[in-house]
């Protein structure tokens, strides 16, 4: 047998999610303007997630193993969406969470573990006692300087309205549905706010919190999933029904 050079890389084989005792941990990392990537995460959770992303975002390009590491590529760009696609990007992501709490895999964290220019979140999971089939996942997103969509809850939208209209003095400009998640264009900018304004704006999202929560609702993760200009990019919020399985 041919032995491997030093330059030659070494060989992969799927990997396993680490583990010590009884705890189990596994990755998936979003990566350039396209790609999902899933590490150490058990077989089952694959075709899980292939229908997540079909189902949140559209077709995938290809697959393929990336140094031990199951990748999907998407047609388009979900890390880069712009317009209504920006929608779809957050969608994709609240699918591809529920599909893991589906399956019991509950979110550690999301953080950001690159310098590279362009860098998202990395999601880390750990294996939970019980499965959650009835997962019940929503999301959240604030952009430019003065929108805030909520996707996929239409009946979370008054506990919104409501924080705005009681936390943020200057009101709502307008309402309208953009690609399926209901819009509120706030006046002012609180995403772009000085002095009096930043502390309206914290008031503003710790309000959205708390009416959330008193529904049922907890914030899952923050996360940032797209490629903006760097400290200029906002993260979206991900929220989760509180139940056996998490809380």
């Amino acid at each position: 047998m041919m032995s491997k050079g030093p330059d030659q890389p070494p060989s992969y084989s799927t990997l396993i999610a680490p583990f010590l005792q009884a705890s189990r941990v596994c990755c998936i990392t979003l990566n350039e303007a396209d790609k999902i990537r899933l590490i150490g995460t058990p077989p089952e959770i694959t075709p899980a997630i292939r229908l997540a992303i079909r189902q949140g975002w559209g077709a995938i390009q290809r697959e393929q193993n990336y140094a031990g590491a199951h990748e999907f590529k998407l047609m388009g760009n979900p890390w880069h969406g712009q317009s209504e696609e920006a929608v779809r990007s957050r969608k994709l992501i609240t699918a591809v969470l529920k599909a893991m709490a589906n399956y019991g895999w509950n979110l550690i964290q999301a953080a950001d573990v690159s310098k590279k220019q362009s860098d998202k979140d990395s999601l880390f999971f750990e294996l939970g006692p019980v499965q959650d089939p009835q997962a019940d996942l929503f999301s959240i997103s604030f952009n430019r300087s003065d929108r805030i969509r909520v996707i996929d809850a239409p009946h979370m939208v008054p506990y919104v309205q409501q924080a705005i209209q009681t936390q943020w003095k200057y009101g709502i400009q307008m309402q309208q549905m953009y690609g399926g998640a209901h819009e509120f264009k706030l006046s002012g900018n609180p995403f772009y706010s000085d002095w009096n304004e930043a502390v309206y704006a914290r008031m503003l999202l710790s309000q959205i919190l708390a009416n959330l929560r008193s529904q049922g609702y907890k914030l899952y993760t923050s996360v940032d999933i797209s490629i903006g200009t760097d400290g200029m990019d906002l993260e979206s919020w991900v929220f989760r029904r509180v139940g056996p399985a998490w809380s």
